[in-house]
């Protein structure tokens, strides 16, 4: 496509694009908080969003995309992927599928669509940071940590430094992806590991 890629950190939020390709992931079958604040300011002519969940529910994340923050979505799509706490998951997502609705940015009438509400498990919404903090532990090896920081320059919410969290982080485990000495690792509840034995539903929802 040829288009900038750019994290959300880097978004400058004083101009205004022409078309911007939303990737985000959901979190907790919702929109991260930490993008709040760019979905409030950006601008932009046409949006395409992509919303990446893990296993089984997607929540309703583009249905507010569109409303409470109303943005100007010719198209959008709920897109399984691997799940972040499933280790050495073997899911191959098929990616090609996402082409048709890409290429929407090349139509010449576009019309914003409209996002069908979407069923969210009950609960979803009661204290997900601290849901995740409890379902989810991040161990760190101090043999292996040479506090370089690298886990708190790549954590957007200010949650850890040198390996050390704080209560602010949300368990997107972007600090052990990006740890150069693997000293960071998680451990899953008991129960978050009987929710991964549920069937992976496989759907990929779009809307044109």
């Amino acid at each position: 496509m040829n288009y900038k890629l750019i994290e959300l950190q880097k978004v400058d939020l004083n101009i205004k694009y022409n078309n911007v390709l939303l990737i985000y992931p959901i979190h907790s079958q919702d929109i991260p908080k930490n993008l709040h604040n760019l979905l409030k300011n950006i601008k932009c002519n046409k949006m395409i969003a992509i919303a990446t969940y893990g296993r089984i529910e997607h929540g309703n994340s583009l249905f507010k995309l569109r409303y409470k923050f109303n943005l100007p979505l010719i198209g959008a799509c709920y897109f399984q992927t691997k799940h972040s706490y499933v280790k050495n998951d073997n899911f191959e997502p098929n990616y090609n599928c996402l082409i048709p609705l890409i290429n929407k940015f090349n139509d010449k009438d576009l019309k914003i669509i409209d996002i069908k509400k979407s069923k969210s498990t009950v609960g979803y919404n009661i204290f997900p940071k601290l849901r995740a903090q409890l379902s989810i532990k991040i161990v760190l090896d101090k043999n292996k940590c040479i506090s370089c920081n690298t886990c708190g320059i790549n954590c957007l919410n200010n949650a850890i430094k040198n390996g050390k969290i704080n209560n602010k982080c949300i368990r997107c485990l972007a600090c052990i992806y990006n740890c150069p000495k693997h000293a960071l690792d998680f451990k899953i509840s008991k129960i978050l590991k009987a929710y991964f034995k549920k069937q992976r539903n496989g759907q990929i929802e779009f809307y044109y």
